[in-house]
C-alpha cells in the first residue's frame, strides 16, 4: 500500500512538471478565456461562436463552399456542420443550394448573414486580446500554433486520403 502510494507520487510529481502537459494546459486555459471573450462579443447579436466562424469562413470565400469544406476548417465532425448549417438557414445567415449532377451541398451566405457579419461583428475583444502582441510575437504564435495544428492534424491521420478516393 505504501509503495503504491509512492509510486503514484513520483508520477504525479513528474506530471506537474511535465513542460509538455504544461504547455497543454496553459494553451487549453488561452483558448477558454479568448472563447469567453468571444461568446460574450457575440451576445447581443444572438449569434454564436461556431456560428461567427462560419460566418467567417463564407465572407473570406468567394464561391459556394461545401459543409466538407466548412468541416475541415472548423475541425469540426460532418454531422456538427451540417446541425449548425441548419440553425443557420433557420435564421436567414445562410442558404444551401445544390448543383445539377453534384450530391454536395453548396452554403453561402444571404444578405442577412453578410450584413450581420461585415456591420454587426466587430471582433473587438480579439483585437484587445491579440492587440498586445508584437507583430514579431504574432509571427512567432502564428508559426508555432500551425505546426501543432498540422502535427495533430497528421497524428489523427486527418489529411489521409486513401488514393482510390476522387
Amino acid at each position: 500500500m505504501k509503495k503504491a502510494r509512492n509510486d503514484i507520487e513520483k508520477i504525479r510529481t513528474l506530471k506537474k512538471n511535465d513542460p509538455d502537459i504544461n504547455l497543454y494546459i496553459l494553451l487549453d486555459q488561452a483558448d477558454s478565456i479568448v472563447t469567453n471573450a468571444v461568446e460574450l462579443e457575440l451576445k447581443h447579436l444572438r449569434i454564436t461562436q461556431p456560428q461567427a466562424r462560419i460566418l467567417t469562413m463564407l465572407s473570406r470565400e468567394s464561391r459556394p463552399v461545401t459543409i466538407d469544406e466548412l468541416s475541415n476548417w472548423t475541425l469540426k465532425e460532418f454531422n456538427s456542420v451540417s446541425t449548425l448549417i441548419n440553425r443557420m438557414e433557420k435564421k436567414g445567415l445562410i442558404k444551401k443550394a445544390k448543383k445539377p449532377d453534384d450530391l454536395k451541398t453548396y452554403i453561402t451566405l444571404t444578405e442577412k448573414g453578410s450584413e450581420l457579419y461585415h456591420k454587426k461583428v466587430t471582433e473587438r475583444s480579439i483585437h484587445l486580446i491579440f492587440g498586445k502582441l508584437s507583430a514579431e510575437e504574432k509571427n512567432q504564435l502564428e508559426s508555432i500554433l500551425k505546426k501543432v495544428r498540422d502535427t495533430t492534424r497528421d497524428l489523427l491521420g486527418m489529411d489521409y486520403r486513401p488514393p482510390f478516393l476522387p
